[in-house]
């Protein structure tokens, strides 16, 4: 019995070498940049909204901060699936829904104790983390990771 027919149907076979690190490290830089662009986007609109509401006797609110955070997700989302299609990480509707609905936690954790830059980091090692589950032989050290993530900026946030 060959390997093929041992392999699942719907499993591709695992990249190696440097098909992997392109693919990992893509997905790393796809995350710190898509990090930064969401951030320096929501700063931005908070920032918008201290200047026009200084002066204000009573209650102010724009609308910016909320139109800015569904454009990040927005951005976010179009960029994943951009960028993940270009490095074949395939399937991508398992990978894209954790990575956005569960990154504003690191992301946040991260920012609040050492700033943008960190945060930045903090954005590539979660794209990393989880674009590692797709492939079988390394699906265990993408979860672990992602996991210690979640866990470590969940205890910063709420410990």
């Amino acid at each position: 019995m060959d390997t093929t027919s041992v392999q699942r149907h719907d499993e591709r076979a695992s990249p190696s070498g440097r098909g992997l690190a392109t693919r990992v490290a893509g997905a790393a830089g796809t995350g710190a940049a898509l990090t930064y662009l969401s951030l320096g986007l929501v700063d931005s609109a908070y920032r918008y909204d201290t200047r026009t509401c200084a002066n204000a006797p009573g209650f102010c609110m724009t609308v910016w901060p909320d139109v800015s955070l569904l454009a990040s997700f927005a951005i976010a989302l179009v960029g994943l699936i951009v960028a993940y299609r270009l490095l074949g990480i395939q399937p991508r509707l398992a990978v894209i829904p954790p990575t956005l609905l569960l990154a504003p936690f690191p992301l946040d954790a991260v920012e609040s104790v050492a700033g943008l830059w960190p945060a930045t980091v903090a954005g590539a090692a979660w794209a990393a983390a989880l674009a590692l589950t797709v492939w079988r032989p390394y699906r265990i050290l993408g979860l672990s990771a992602a996991a210690a993530l979640l866990l470590a900026s969940l205890t910063v946030l709420y410990g």
